[in-house]
């Protein structure tokens, strides 16, 4: 037992110095794994100086299973030294900056399991990255991220990535990608992104065929893709994007739950992009790699009205749906005159759907049809989120017939009547009074509604008394639930407060 005066002498504090080391002793004790993901935080160049630290942290860079490398990761620490006239960095000296790279990934004792690399000098030095990409795929990367940031050069993918079986995640950024016809490689692949990528339609779905394990697939802005065709026994999330007009075909996607598909056309965009793009790589890929299969011909010509519901039909077993249509697109389905089904096929009922969320320009009624056909086709549907955008196009196309009174003529889908619970609203812009007709149209047929959201912004932030009068008008409806609530409020963007739109 300790003496009285030993336990009355004063507990002496550790002084600064001493605070320090115990705090470096405490980090040091951490794991490799732990201290690893610490320095794959920092930049390439003070991740390599912890090496002089200690015995402890001598040989942790060298055995980094994650790399991650920009332009700053051997260019000179003069902050005022990569940077251009226009402020955008760059590799002031290839030739020394890919000697660093190099001296790096020889000096590695352990597989490099992640690769990040986001550089300009990708195509010009093509023959160097070969070497590099080769010795990662034959080494056992997983995870391989090429961002190319000179877009007037497109980086062509290295063919031993084809052949890698080992990586399970891709990511590219404008790079161009040519499939060899036979391929030995990505039976791992769990998710594959492309980004302003240059690809040919069957190169395309001759790589989605062969990653079989593919869980998620988002493809966006890709260029001379006209047809996705997509056959995913393991796909579970998929998100496309277009600039251009699309078809989406969906041959077997059993497990396809979640999807997110912006028909965001522009054709000054695209003609623009598609000219440049034919001016910087002419004779990079030859006519006959793009000449479409005897099973996307049926695409060609085909409307967008059938192309919409060929890709409607085969989501029978997705949760959540996410549709974003631009002013062209939507400007295309009303010009062509060609009637939505009320309703889709019984054996192409949505019947998973629990959440839907469409994004919409006002003043196209071809907005109502397609609307009321999901809601015909989905019998449990829970969650409806609707965001509707001013139109650009307004002064050139006003519909003959616009039906102010068209939810007034529908009878309430099953999902309506029994399954609905909560609607959200986003008016973005100039809103006139038929934006309203649908949400009527919920308060008065959905018996287990509990809550109606009406987000707000442009010309109604400015005028609060129509917002009250609003508000009252819809207050005023006979409500089919006595739970519902209804919020009327504004905001200043929708994507802080709706992360969906």
């Amino acid at each position: 037992m300790a003496s009285e005066s030993e336990q009355n002498r004063p507990v002496k504090k550790p002084n600064h110095g001493e605070e320090e080391q115990l705090e470096e002793d405490f980090i040091s004790r951490l794991p490799d794994t732990i201290l690893h993901i610490i320095l794959s935080k920092l930049e390439m160049c003070d991740a390599s100086v912890t090496t002089a630290m200690s015995k402890r942290w001598a040989p942790l860079f060298n055995t980094l299973p994650s790399l991650k490398i920009d332009v700053d990761s051997f260019n000179p620490r003069d902050p005022n030294s990569h940077l251009e006239e226009h402020g955008e960095p760059y590799v002031k000296n290839p030739d020394k900056w890919i000697d660093a790279l190099y001296s790096v990934l020889n000096a590695c004792k352990a597989s490099v399991k992640k690769f990040d690399i986001d550089v300009e000098i990708l195509e010009w030095y093509h023959e160097y990255f070969y070497e590099v990409i080769r010795e990662l795929c034959d080494n056992g990367v997983e995870e391989l991220l090429i961002y190319n940031t000179e877009i007037r050069e497109l980086y062509r993918i290295p063919s031993p990535v084809f052949s890698c079986n080992t990586v399970v995640k891709l990511d590219f950024s404008h790079c161009r990608l040519v499939v060899p016809s036979k391929l030995t490689g990505l039976r791992s692949v769990k998710s594959l992104k492309l980004y302003c990528v240059t690809v040919a339609d069957i190169d395309l779905r001759r790589m989605i065929l062969r990653c079989k394990a593919m869980e998620k697939l988002v493809i966006t802005e890709c260029n001379k893709v006209e047809n996705i065709v997509i056959r995913g026994p393991s796909l579970v999330e998929l998100e496309i994007s277009s600039y251009r007009p699309f078809a989406i075909s969906l041959k077997s996607v059993p497990r396809l739950t979640f999807v997110k598909v912006s028909f965001s056309y522009d054709y000054e965009f695209w003609r623009d992009c598609y000219a440049s793009f034919e001016e910087r790589n002419a004779g990079h890929l030859s006519d006959e790699c793009f000449s479409p299969s005897d099973s996307e011909k049926s695409f060609e010509g085909a409307n967008e009205a059938t192309k919409l519901m060929a890709f409607l039909n085969r989501l029978r077993s997705v949760k959540d749906l996410r549709l974003d249509f631009s002013d062209e697109c939507c400007l295309m389905l009303s010009k062509e005159g060609i009637p939505l089904p009320p309703k889709l096929s019984p054996k192409c009922y949505l019947v998973e759907l629990k959440k839907l969320c469409l994004s919409w320009p006002s003043n196209y009624h071809t907005f109502n049809t397609i609307v009321s056909c999901l809601l015909n086709s989905s019998p449990h549907l829970m969650e409806v989120m609707i965001c509707i955008k001013t139109s650009t196009y307004d002064h050139e196309y006003h519909p003959v017939a616009l039906e102010l009174d068209f939810w007034d003529k529908q009878l309430p889908a099953e999902c309506v009547k029994h399954h609905v619970t909560a609607a959200t609203f986003l008016l973005d812009g100039y809103i006139s009074e038929y934006c309203f007709g649908f949400p009527k149209f919920l308060l008065l047929n959905a018996r287990t509604l509990k809550n109606m959201n009406i987000f707000y912004t442009g010309n109604l932030k400015d005028k609060p008394e129509t917002a009250e009068k609003i508000k009252n008008e819809l207050l005023g409806v006979q409500m089919a639930s006595s739970d519902s609530e209804i919020t009327i409020k504004p905001i200043l963007s929708k994507y802080r407060y709706i992360e969906d739109f």
